[in-house]
């Protein structure tokens, strides 16, 4: 009778401690007001989390729970209402900065999201990917409206 090794399998459940992942960007966020009262966020990823930092009172403000995978992009809208978050399984997230609620889920590249972002307006929104892909979504009637296909190297910003 033969002898086989059984190994433990690693899952991962959760990050501890992180405070801005290194393959994506962070953005400084400054709201109205002056010097003195102006309202600082810091966005940042934390693998597959995305914080946002209060860098006045060193506090989170809030933490968005993503998908299951690392965060790879970051963009927010010029009124600075709505951020856009690529992933390495190639989704795209649409969060509001007001409510800190998911609002739109885009799933249209089959790699990793490497570049977004949005028109003068807000309504429309690129992504690129590590597929070659570019795509150009419509983020009012949630849904895309064109695909570039098969451009020569990666999409990078």
């Amino acid at each position: 009778m033969p002898l086989t090794k059984q190994y433990l399998r690693y899952v991962h459940q959760a990050s501890f401690g992180v405070v801005s992942g290194r393959k994506s960007n962070a953005i400084l966020l400054a709201g109205e007001g002056g010097r003195k009262t102006r309202q600082l966020r810091i966005i940042a990823p934390a693998v597959e989390d995305i914080i946002i930092w209060d860098p006045r009172k060193g506090e989170k403000v809030a933490v968005l729970r993503g998908e299951k995978c690392e965060v790879s992009v970051l963009a927010v809208s010029l009124d600075g209402s709505i951020l856009a978050a690529g992933y390495e399984n190639g989704s795209v997230k649409l969060w509001s900065l007001s409510t800190h609620d998911c609002q739109i889920t885009f799933s249209g590249h089959k790699a990793g999201v490497t570049c977004l972002q949005f028109d003068q307006s807000g309504t429309r929104l690129v992504s690129g990917s590590k597929d070659t892909d570019v795509i150009l979504w419509d983020v009012v009637n949630e849904c895309g409206l064109y695909r570039y296909v098969q451009i020569q190297e990666h999409i990078s910003c």
